[in-house]
């Protein structure tokens, strides 16, 4: 019910070094890649950083908004429809997903903005990179709850949408995946978002 703004790419390895002044990145080179090899604790340390320098309450989405996000409105297990290609997203492409067919694995990210933006134009909702969400994993309610969160407290942060590193089923709109906040990893990166006060 309420309002938020959601980063149209996941935050870059060059928005990063600008803010933090160093890349740990697993994937360098080419421009726009995504940052990542970045854990749940390092995203707060850059939103901490980037507050302020910038002024704008940013956070992590919680799961609720990334999934609201992602959809666009679809009912289906992607933002484009009932399968997944590898024209569509960067995930293991020599797997497939329903009526899908094998494509490209390219074991290593893409820039941001590669494939095409869902319909409220947000990019690489599906696979690229895992995604931070601000909640602690718990059991999804099993009732209708406006605007839910994640619990108080845990042991693992939630993360959504696949990568490059994993099956075509890991980038569907309503799986979850989740892990340790410490935890770094080549395939794990972030987006922004704020709410509309």
């Amino acid at each position: 019910t309420k309002g938020f703004y959601m980063g149209v790419y996941t935050v870059t390895q060059e928005e990063w070094q600008a803010v933090m002044g160093n890349n740990p990145s697993e994937f360098k080179g080419e421009k726009n890649l995504p940052v990542e090899m970045v854990s749940w604790n390092d995203c707060q340390e850059f939103i901490k950083k980037l507050r302020e320098k910038d002024k704008t309450p940013y956070r992590l989405p919680t799961e609720a908004e990334w999934e609201y996000a992602c959809r666009a409105g679809t009912k289906t297990p992607f933002y484009f429809g009932e399968t997944i290609s590898t024209d569509q997203a960067n995930y293991k492409g020599n797997q497939t997903y329903g009526n899908g067919k094998k494509g490209v694995y390219r074991e290593k990210t893409t820039p941001v903005g590669s494939f095409p933006a869902n319909s409220f134009g947000l990019y690489d909702m599906h696979g690229n990179v895992w995604q931070w969400c601000q909640d602690w994993l718990g059991d999804c309610p099993q009732k209708d709850v406006v605007d839910p969160q994640g619990p108080d407290e845990g042991q693992y942060r939630v993360l959504r949408g696949g990568s490059w590193y994993f099956y075509p089923q890991n980038c569907r709109s309503a799986l979850r995946f989740s892990h340790l906040p410490g935890h770094r990893n080549g395939y794990i990166g972030f987006r922004l978002c704020f709410s509309v006060e």
